[in-house]
Formats: C-alpha cells, sequence, structure tokens
C-alpha cells in the first residue's frame, strides 16, 4: 500500500493520455498572386471572396501589396494552380484582370564550383 498515490497517478495518466486531445502540427505557406488589369480593382471583394471559399485557404490578404493577392494556405491541401483555377472560374470572359502566381525571383541553383 505504500505506492498506492504513485499507482494512481499512473492509472489516471494511462487512462487520460488516449482521452485527451493532440493538437497536430499543420504548415502553412503563402501563395501570391498578381493581379493585373484595369478591372482587378474593381473585382478585389469578388476575387478575395472567392479565394476564401477554396478549401485549405486559411487567410486572403489584398491590401498590404499593391495589385496581388497573399492567400495563406495549409500545406498540401490546395495548389497554387487551383488558387488560380478557382478566381478564373469567377470572371467573366470579358474582363479585364489577369491572375498569375508569382514565382520566387531566387535561384535555388547551387553555386558554380570554382576550378
Amino acid at each position: 500500500m505504500r505506492y498506492r498515490g504513485m499507482m494512481l497517478c499512473c492509472v489516471l495518466l494511462f487512462v487520460g493520455c488516449p482521452v485527451s486531445p493532440v493538437i497536430a502540427d499543420i504548415s502553412h505557406e503563402r501563395v501570391a498572386l498578381s493581379l493585373s488589369g484595369q478591372d482587378c480593382s474593381s473585382l478585389r471583394q469578388t476575387i478575395a471572396a472567392e479565394l476564401a471559399q477554396v478549401p485549405g485557404v486559411t487567410h486572403v490578404n489584398l491590401d498590404s501589396v499593391p495589385d496581388h493577392a497573399l492567400v495563406d494556405v495549409v500545406t498540401g491541401v490546395v495548389t497554387p494552380e487551383e488558387l488560380m483555377a478557382a478566381v478564373a472560374r469567377r470572371l467573366a470572359p470579358n474582363t479585364q484582370c489577369q491572375v498569375e502566381i508569382m514565382k520566387s525571383c531566387i535561384s535555388a541553383n547551387p553555386f558554380p564550383s570554382d576550378r
């Protein structure tokens, strides 16, 4: 009976572990879309609403960078191409607003080796 308290703690710990919720570490990434054309400024709310409805999108920012949409997404749930296609589906064919995926201007190629 000496270790009764310790045994009770172990039992509570053993029983409580499977019941307690586990929070998974979900990684996010930011996708930058370029918005160009004379109709884009009047379609900002439409573009933001369309992007926000895409599964995996957690935040849409059209204010930080002029003529761009910054879209935070859950990694692996949605691709930049799917975001671009969602906006394109919403825009009328004669709309003068182009949406393009911004690519990084920094190359990931290794430095050339010295000879």
